[in-house]
């Protein structure tokens, strides 16, 4: 079927065909672009949207802010072990497909409600169905030749990436020139056009081929490198959440600030993805841990230099530099452990992205709510430091990736 389907469309013949011949990793990876895209698109105008709408005090809007934003990372978390073990029972291809258009469908609806509380449960119910990136990764992992598995992964991490920083600023660039409904539709588009595709492109993985999974093994090592990723994504996640009261601090507010949040956040997107690739790339394996460990120091000292910025121009300069450090971090440490943990174990390791995209806006607006600017940077400069210490006592010289 999907043979006469690609015949259908010569031109897309040839896409996505790995080196290993396997033409349906790239469409994986795509559809979790798309998928990351409509779960991150509301982050940079939706504290401004709950702040318009919100019948509550300060405080309180606060708070829904950091639940609406944060609390479906933690059910995805929560619910990727789930929707791995379905795999077993179920067709991985149409598990995947199954989320992906329900998750659209909800995302609709998000956009055709100004109630906090209905917000917040329809949030909810697309962490649930977010858990579902599992799916892809296992796919992938039994799609993929040994030799190429590590870099399969490693594309599909990287799409996630790109999604989750890609969907805020284009979101802020809806929302100035079509209005706050427009991300909703047209993220609900591009989950029906990816969604085709990977119909189209992505084989079928019969169930008896899922039951090939692997125990996780958990080492002190990969329960470090887990927080070495929950950190990361930290890093990368928490600025959206708190952007109105940066940006307040430097004179902006409304439209204006809105502009210079999707402003920042395009530059910092273009760094994340920039040095994501390029340190990725450029690394060898023997210096995994290393390098891990330089780009936490490295994002944790720009972390603490954010409070030293003078206005808006440095302020998104550091943050360019920071997520160009960090933002490799989450698929280096998928690359020193995936080999060793197969499938089960890098659901694992992806839990650690939807933990810390959740943590991250509740982390930020909670200490925010009580504090200031400095504590919160402070908080995650020194969480990550310790994190690294712990990671480079724990692991064995030898890269656990290494055969």
């Amino acid at each position: 079927m999907n043979t006469l389907q690609r015949k259908e469309i010569p031109f897309l013949q040839n896409i996505g065909k790995t080196r290993d011949g396997n033409t349906g990793v790239l469409f994986i990876a795509l559809s979790q672009f798309g998928l990351a895209f409509s779960f991150n698109v509301v982050m940079s105008f939706m504290p401004f949207y709950i702040i318009k709408i919100s019948p509550y005090n300060t405080y309180d809007t606060m708070i829904w802010i950091g639940m609406i934003m944060g609390l479906n990372s933690f059910v995805s978390a929560a619910t990727a072990p789930v929707w791995g073990s379905l795999t077993s029972k179920f067709r991985p291809k149409g598990l995947f497909e199954l989320a992906f258009l329900s998750n659209g469908i909800i995302f609709l609806l998000m956009g055709f409600t100004d109630s906090l509380p209905v917000l917040l449960v329809l949030r909810l119910i697309q962490g649930a169905l977010g858990g579902a990136s599992t799916v892809g990764i296992f796919m992938i992992s039994q799609s993929s030749s040994k030799d190429r598995l590590a870099g399969n992964l490693s594309l599909y991490q990287n799409s996630m990436t790109a999604g989750s920083l890609l969907g805020p600023p284009v979101g802020a660039y809806l929302v100035v020139h079509l209005g706050y409904r427009s991300p909703f539709i047209v993220s609900f588009l591009m989950v029906g056009v990816f969604l085709l595709l990977c119909q189209i492109y992505v084989a079928e993985i019969h169930k008896k081929e899922t039951d090939r999974d692997r125990k996780i093994s958990f080492n002190r090592d990969v329960m470090w490198g887990w927080a070495l990723s929950f950190i990361a994504t930290i890093h990368l996640i928490f600025l959206p959440s708190i952007l109105p009261h940066v940006l307040g601090g430097f004179g902006l507010a409304g439209e204006n600030a809105l502009k210079a949040a999707g402003f920042i956040m395009m530059g910092y997107t273009a760094t994340a993805i920039i040095g994501s690739y390029v340190i990725s790339r450029l690394t060898p394996r023997a210096k995994l841990t290393g390098v891990i460990a330089a780009a936490c120091l490295g994002a944790s000292f720009f972390q603490a230099l954010l409070f030293l910025s003078q206005g808006v121009v440095s302020f998104a300069v550091i943050r360019m530099l920071q997520t160009g450090v960090v933002a490799a971090v989450i698929p280096l440490v998928m690359a020193n452990f995936g080999s060793k943990l197969g499938g089960t174990g890098i659901g694992f390791l992806n839990s650690a992205r939807f933990a810390g995209n959740g943590f991250g806006p509740l982390l930020a607006t909670f200490v925010l709510a009580g504090s200031n600017l400095l504590t919160l940077y402070l908080i995650i400069a020194a969480a990550t430091v310790g994190s690294v210490l712990a990671f480079l006592i724990t692991t064995p010289k030898t890269p656990q990736g290494q055969s």
